[in-house]
C-alpha cells in the first residue's frame, strides 16, 4: 500500500471530490470542509420532534459542549476508486481542545458521498466548529488490485434521522449529571419526608405520654412512696 502524494491528489481529486480546491491539498492530504449541517445529540427525555439538525449559513459557528456527541457532515461529496481505500481524521487544532472522532478512520473502496464525522467533546469548554472550517483530514492510498468487495451502498448526502434518534448516542456527561441531580433531589426529599414522619410520631406519642402516666403510672409512683413514708 502506497499512499498518494499531493502531485497525485492534484491530478486525481478533481474527478473524485466535489467541489475540489486545490488549496486544500496539503503535505500528502486533502483538508475536507464543514458542511452546512450539524446535530448535538440531546438527552433521552427530549422528544422526538425537537431532536432537529442546525442548519448554519456560511461562516456561522455552533458550539459542541463538554461531554456532548456531535455529528458533522462534510461540505464535499467523495468517491474512493475500488483500488484505494482512505483514511480520515480531524485537525489537531480541535482535538488539541479535546475534540475526539468517535466515528471510525477510514473510508471504504467504492464509497461515493459525503462524511459523517461522530465526534465528542472529552474537554472542559465549549469547542466552536464553523461552516467552511477545514477540519478532516483524508488521505488516500493505493490497494495493490480492485478490492472484489467494493461498497455498494450510496453514500451520505445528509445526516440521517435514525441516527439522531439512537439511544446509544445520548449518555453523554451532561445526562449523568442530570441523573445525578434528580437522585440527590430524591434522596434529599426522602431524608425530609423521614424526618417529618419521625417529628410527628414523636409529637403524637409524647401527646399520648402524658395521659398514660397521669393515669397509670402516677398512681403507681404515690403508692410506691407512701410506702417508703417514715411516720
Amino acid at each position: 500500500m502506497s499512499f498518494w502524494s499531493s502531485q497525485t491528489l492534484n491530478s486525481r481529486l478533481p474527478s473524485l471530490i466535489e467541489p475540489f480546491n486545490k488549496d486544500q491539498i496539503q503535505s500528502a492530504s486533502y483538508e475536507l470542509c464543514l458542511g452546512e449541517e450539524v446535530y448535538i445529540s440531546a438527552l433521552p427525555d427530549t422528544p422526538l420532534r425537537e431532536r432537529k439538525k442546525i442548519i448554519l449559513r456560511e461562516k456561522e459557528t455552533v458550539p459542541i459542549p463538554p461531554g456532548q456527541f456531535a455529528f458533522l457532515i462534510t461540505s464535499e461529496t467523495i468517491k474512493v476508486p475500488n483500488n484505494a481505500l482512505a483514511f480520515i481524521s480531524m485537525k489537531f487544532k480541535h482535538k488539541s481542545d479535546g475534540l475526539i472522532n468517535v466515528s471510525g478512520f477510514h473510508v471504504d473502496p467504492g464509497y461515493n458521498g459525503k462524511l459523517i464525522f461522530a465526534v465528542y467533546n472529552a474537554g472542559p469548554i465549549n469547542i466552536q466548529v464553523e461552516k467552511g472550517e477545514r477540519l478532516f483530514p483524508i488521505w488516500y492510498a493505493d490497494l495493490d488490485q480492485d478490492d472484489e468487495d467494493p461498497r455498494k451502498k450510496i453514500g451520505y448526502n445528509s445526516i440521517p434521522t435514525d441516527l439522531m434518534n439512537r439511544p446509544d448516542l445520548v449518555s453523554s456527561l451532561p445526562y449523568l449529571v442530570k441523573r445525578l441531580d434528580d437522585l440527590e433531589k430524591k434522596v434529599e426529599n426522602y431524608s425530609i419526608k423521614q424526618t417529618l414522619v419521625l417529628t410527628i410520631t414523636i409529637g403524637v406519642l409524647l401527646a399520648f405520654a402524658k395521659p398514660i402516666v397521669d393515669i397509670f403510672i402516677q398512681p403507681l409512683l404515690n403508692i410506691i412512696k407512701s410506702s417508703f413514708t417514715i411516720y
